[in-house]
């Protein structure tokens, strides 16, 4: 065989090595581990990023879908004045206003009704023990109630901007007001929900820090001076650290 011819088949035989090493180490080999891989399976798509993941971490997150936001700057949590005087909600009346007190029930429809809000907006649940009554509230909302104005809006409002109609100053802490016939926990929690600036202030979802020391403190009062039905439910609720 002339040495040409030789040398050209040994040439041609070189080359298609040299492109077998190449093709296998390439794409082809990346492809073929990707089947492979342990845990959840990633969609590869056109661009070539992977899809996303949905797994029990994420579900438990806040629902299904939410994705955890581990971006966002930390938010503190404001320390609330009168923090210390919490207690169990007994539902005891209050002889200065006629009114009785936080009962257990509207402790547990707020509770639950506040939870639902925010595991379908994703923000992540609090300890159940972190939705708790607040005996500094309920001090304020007793007063409120204690007015002895007919009109059940005589003192309704933020301390500083209202009186009372018999010049009693105010006691106890401020907070999100929510009230009307029939206002329950759940009702409550509604009602800060639907209002973005309540939202903001009770559900904190710009919040990215523990919620393990976040709390929620709530009170309602039922009735009133001088002559409100107990259906007529003033209610308030603040966020703090805990």
């Amino acid at each position: 065989m002339p040495l040409r011819v030789i040398c050209t088949a040994l040439l041609a035989a070189v080359l298609a090595g040299i492109l077998l090493v190449v093709w296998a180490g390439g794409d082809s080999s990346a492809l073929a581990t990707a089947g492979v891989a342990d845990g959840p399976t990633t969609v590869v798509l056109a661009s070539g990023d992977p899809g996303p993941e949905v797994g029990p971490a994420a579900e438990d997150a806040g629902g299904a879908g939410c994705v955890d936001d581990a971006t966002s700057a930390s938010v503190p949590s404001p320390a609330q004045p009168g923090t210390d005087s919490l207690s169990g909600a007994t539902g005891a009346p209050d002889a200065a206003s006629g009114a009785t007190g936080t009962t257990a029930a509207d402790l547990d429809a707020f509770r639950t009704a506040y939870e639902e809000h925010r595991e379908a907006a994703c923000l992540g649940l609090l300890p159940a023990a972190n939705v708790r009554h607040d005996a500094c509230l309920e001090q304020y909302l007793f007063w409120v109630a204690g007015d002895p104005s007919p009109d059940p809006l005589s003192a309704w409002g933020h301390k500083g901007e209202v009186v009372r109609s018999d010049g009693v100053p105010p006691v106890g802490c401020d907070g999100n007001l929510a009230g009307g016939t029939a206002t329950t926990g759940d009702v409550a929690a509604a009602k800060w929900w639907a209002s973005a600036p309540h939202r903001s202030a009770v559900y904190r979802p710009d919040f990215r820090g523990d919620l393990a020391h976040a709390c929620v403190g709530f009170a309602a009062v039922h009735g009133g001076a001088p002559d409100d039905s107990p259906d007529f439910v003033r209610s308030a609720s603040r966020w703090y650290a805990c």
